[in-house]
């Protein structure tokens, strides 16, 4: 089960969804299983390892689930143990390390024994510490553990035995009474649009866009408030975003719409978030291509990255294709053209567009 559960993040992470499912599929079939009997395979042994009041199951489960995931996302990186950082060995750095966690160690004696000087192993130890500091993709953090076990397979056992007996805790602490959620309130969303941080400004946004549509229905005046401290940190968004808040910049683009923002303003901003997103995910998918089939860890990040500003991308062509219709529409019924971005009072929240302009049109052309 641990192998299967495996495949399937290797096969998603070197696919991308739902591009992996077929892949998934004729691995089961080598198996002699189809998706329906590895569902209730799972769910079995789901329901087994939740019985087991021990959490070995568990803990079992996760560690050979550990170790089959290093391998299919790090397998293909290139070997480090030999590599010299100030003056030491990353092997010797993980050893020392290791050994020097038993009982009653001489650590001069130890280091001793192993040839290695204490300048040496302070230089060593300051320069692996950094260069681990700065490893973004966790590959020298990764083969350290996997060294500092080899040479202490005790604290192996040790963690694992830890995490049963954490998960055996998991279910007593989760009948325990759960504290009352602090209300998050329309002011709540006011005061954090204040914030020095974009990501947090973004976020109060879209929850003030939220709760513009329902909270404040009715409140004329706290709703043009609202939207007139919200829209501004919508369009913000949709401008500034980076690749850690792409689902940011997706859901402010759906508020605008949501919250009837169809002007000038809101359709530049998603024309250019669409154009920088495009930009965005042909250069992932760029660096994708060479490592689709490699056993390496940038293969997950970049997965990620590249399904998330699909979607983004998806999400702004729809919504731009519906303006264009609806202004196409418009003009065809010869209705007259709405200019700007409309208020609560004057169209409604909830309005989609109704007009097109004929720089509009032009800009649409280009997507055509």
């Amino acid at each position: 089960m641990a192998e299967t559960m495996s495949k399937h993040n290797e096969l998603r992470a070197q696919h991308g969804e739902p591009a992996f499912k077929p892949y998934f599929l004729r691995y089961l079939a080598t198996k002699g299983v189809d998706e329906s009997a590895w569902a209730q395979a799972w769910n079995s042994w789901h329901t087994r390892m939740d019985a087991d009041k021990s959490g070995q199951l568990w803990a079992r489960f996760n560690a050979a689930q550990t170790a089959l995931t290093m391998q299919a996302h790090f397998g293909d990186v290139a070997d480090m143990s030999q590599e010299v950082r100030g003056g030491l060995t990353l092997d010797m750095f993980a050893r020392l390390s290791a050994e020097a966690t038993q009982p009653g160690v001489d650590f001069d004696g130890l280091l001793a024994r192993h040839g290695v000087s204490a300048a040496a192993w302070h230089s060593g130890r300051d320069a692996w510490n950094q260069a681990m500091s700065q490893d973004t993709m966790h590959k020298i953090t990764t083969q350290y553990g996997q060294l500092y076990a080899k040479y202490n397979p005790a604290h192996v056992a040790a963690m694992q035995a830890q995490a049963a007996q954490m998960i055996a805790n998991r279910a007593a602490v989760s009948a325990q009474e759960e504290e009352p959620e602090v209300e998050y309130t329309v002011d709540s969303a006011l005061a954090e649009l204040q914030s020095p941080v974009p990501r947090t400004r973004w976020h109060a946004a879209h929850l003030l866009a939220q709760k513009i549509q329902t909270e404040l229905e009715g409140d004329r005046a706290r709703q043009r408030q609202a939207l007139a401290a919200c829209v501004p940190q919508l369009l913000d968004c949709l401008d500034r975003h980076d690749k850690e808040t792409v689902s940011s910049a997706e859901a402010a683009a759906r508020d605008l719409v949501e919250l009837g923002q169809t002007g000038d303003e809101a359709k530049g901003a998603v024309t250019r978030c669409l154009l920088r997103g495009r930009e965005h995910l042909a250069t992932a998918q760029a660096a994708f291509a060479p490592i689709q089939n490699k056993n390496v860890p940038e293969r997950i990040y970049l997965q990620s990255e590249i399904q998330d500003y699909t979607s983004l991308v998806e999400t702004l062509e729809e919504i731009l294709a519906d303006w264009n219709d609806a202004g196409a529409d418009a003009d065809e019924a010869g209705g007259p053209s709405v200019g700007g971005d409309r208020t609560a009072d004057d169209e409604g929240l909830a309005a989609k567009a109704a007009g097109a302009r004929s720089w509009w049109d032009k800009i649409m052309s280009l997507f055509r």
